[in-house]
């Protein structure tokens, strides 16, 4: 499936997703923001805005990029929010513009030139301010093998550990960089899978990988049945970094 098609596809259920709209995640996220009123944001791949929209009070401007068009008509264009059809690895703002940078579940998306999209990031950044990076990663290393295995399936992406994120943001330039490491129990697979925009026959692999997976697999994620759902808990990293 080409980008834009899965994009689409994507973005007819993207805000049905549990784990988007997750308050827990977002309340976590802006607290290692540290935003100030003055501050002018870019969130980059936007999306459908989620992250522009809860950090909008509380700042002065947030602008939102994405690569599709159809995520971004999902979301709301008013107040101090504007979304921008552009990928960050295109240079189409001046250097030093933005107080913080924001990047919530992006870039296991950009496969290529990843360094760049993180470079350009710091490029973006006035001295003193900060990049607020959240990725979802193994919840173990003895696990990434299997982890790989169901996206594989799901979509094209890669698949990030702790020491590859950091890497990607200390290559960049950023320094005082911190780990704020965000649990999310009872993330429930039925409600992945359902808005996933995957065929029923993909679908109903990938849950059977889950509940088929090895002890090791089990325990790492806490699986479980309940209700005639699997649910898991999943591990994503917050990292800030100041420039």
């Amino acid at each position: 499936m080409d980008q834009s098609k899965f994009w689409k596809t994507r973005s007819e259920k993207y805000n049905n997703l549990k784990w988007v709209n997750d308050n827990s995640y977002i309340r976590a996220f802006i607290r290692a923001g540290g935003f100030k009123r003055t501050d002018l944001v870019l969130d980059v791949g936007t999306g459908t805005g989620v992250i522009a929209h809860a950090i909008s009070p509380l700042v002065k401007e947030v602008i939102g990029l994405d690569i599709s068009q159809d995520m971004l008509e999902h979301s709301n264009w008013k107040d101090n929010k504007y979304f921008i059809r552009r990928d960050i690895r295109e240079s189409i703002f001046h250097k030093e513009v933005f107080d913080k940078i924001t990047a919530r579940m992006v870039f296991h998306h950009i496969i290529d030139d990843t360094q760049k999209a993180m470079d350009e990031c710091y490029r973006l950044l006035k001295k003193g301010g900060k990049m607020i990076l959240a990725e979802g990663v193994p919840p173990s290393a003895k696990v990434k093998k299997d982890y790989e295995k169901i996206f594989k399936i799901k979509e094209k992406r890669i698949t990030f550990l702790e020491e590859d994120l950091t890497g990607l943001m200390k290559k960049a330039g950023f320094s005082n960089i911190k780990i704020i490491p965000f649990i999310m129990n009872n993330f429930s697979i039925k409600n992945w899978l359902r808005n996933s925009g995957l065929s029923d026959a993909m679908q109903k692999k990938i849950y059977e990988m889950h509940i088929n997976g090895s002890d090791v697999f089990k325990k790492a994620y806490n699986l479980r049945i309940v209700g005639g759902d699997c649910l898991i808990t999943t591990k994503s990293l917050i990292i800030v970094g100041k420039k």
